[in-house]
Protein backbone atom coordinates (compact mmCIF):
# COMPACT_ATOMS: atom_id res chain seq x y z
CA UNK A 1 0.00 0.00 0.00
CA UNK A 2 2.83 2.34 0.79
CA UNK A 3 4.26 1.90 -2.27
CA UNK A 4 1.02 3.54 -3.88
CA UNK A 5 0.37 6.61 -2.38
CA UNK A 6 2.77 8.42 -3.97
CA UNK A 7 1.44 7.74 -7.10
CA UNK A 8 -1.90 7.81 -5.84
CA UNK A 9 -1.00 11.46 -4.50
CA UNK A 10 0.62 12.36 -8.32
CA UNK A 11 -2.43 11.36 -9.83
CA UNK A 12 -4.86 13.42 -7.24
CA UNK A 13 -2.90 16.42 -7.64
CA UNK A 14 -2.34 16.54 -11.30
CA UNK A 15 -5.45 15.95 -12.42
CA UNK A 16 -6.65 18.69 -9.70
CA UNK A 17 -3.93 20.87 -11.44
CA UNK A 18 -4.61 20.44 -14.79
CA UNK A 19 -8.18 21.14 -14.54
CA UNK A 20 -7.17 24.15 -12.62
CA UNK A 21 -5.44 25.19 -15.72
CA UNK A 22 -8.14 24.30 -17.77
CA UNK A 23 -10.78 26.59 -16.06
CA UNK A 24 -8.40 29.47 -16.42
CA UNK A 25 -7.96 29.02 -20.05
CA UNK A 26 -11.19 28.81 -20.19
CA UNK A 27 -12.05 32.04 -18.32
CA UNK A 28 -9.40 33.45 -20.41
CA UNK A 29 -6.71 34.01 -17.31
CA UNK A 30 -3.28 34.11 -17.33
CA UNK A 31 -0.65 33.41 -19.76
CA UNK A 32 -2.59 30.85 -22.68
CA UNK A 33 0.55 29.62 -23.47
CA UNK A 34 1.94 29.46 -19.44
CA UNK A 35 -1.63 27.70 -18.51
CA UNK A 36 -1.24 24.93 -21.92
CA UNK A 37 1.98 24.00 -21.06
CA UNK A 38 0.84 23.61 -16.88
CA UNK A 39 -1.87 21.75 -18.15
CA UNK A 40 0.24 19.63 -20.33
CA UNK A 41 2.66 19.10 -17.54
CA UNK A 42 -0.30 18.32 -14.98
CA UNK A 43 -1.98 15.83 -17.29
CA UNK A 44 1.39 14.00 -18.26
CA UNK A 45 2.02 13.62 -14.68
CA UNK A 46 -1.20 12.06 -14.05
CA UNK A 47 -1.07 9.55 -17.15
CA UNK A 48 2.34 8.69 -15.75
CA UNK A 49 0.53 8.14 -12.04
CA UNK A 50 -2.27 6.05 -13.15
CA UNK A 51 0.09 4.21 -14.95
CA UNK A 52 1.87 3.00 -12.22
CA UNK A 53 -1.23 2.71 -10.23
CA UNK A 54 -2.27 0.32 -13.03
CA UNK A 55 1.27 -1.46 -13.11
CA UNK A 56 1.24 -1.87 -9.07
CA UNK A 57 -2.55 -3.44 -9.45
CA UNK A 58 -1.94 -5.92 -12.53
CA UNK A 59 1.02 -7.13 -10.34
CA UNK A 60 -1.74 -8.33 -7.08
Amino acid sequence: MSRELFPLAVLAGGLYLGLGRLKNLRDGQGCPKCESLQALVAFGLAAWAGWELWQAYGQK
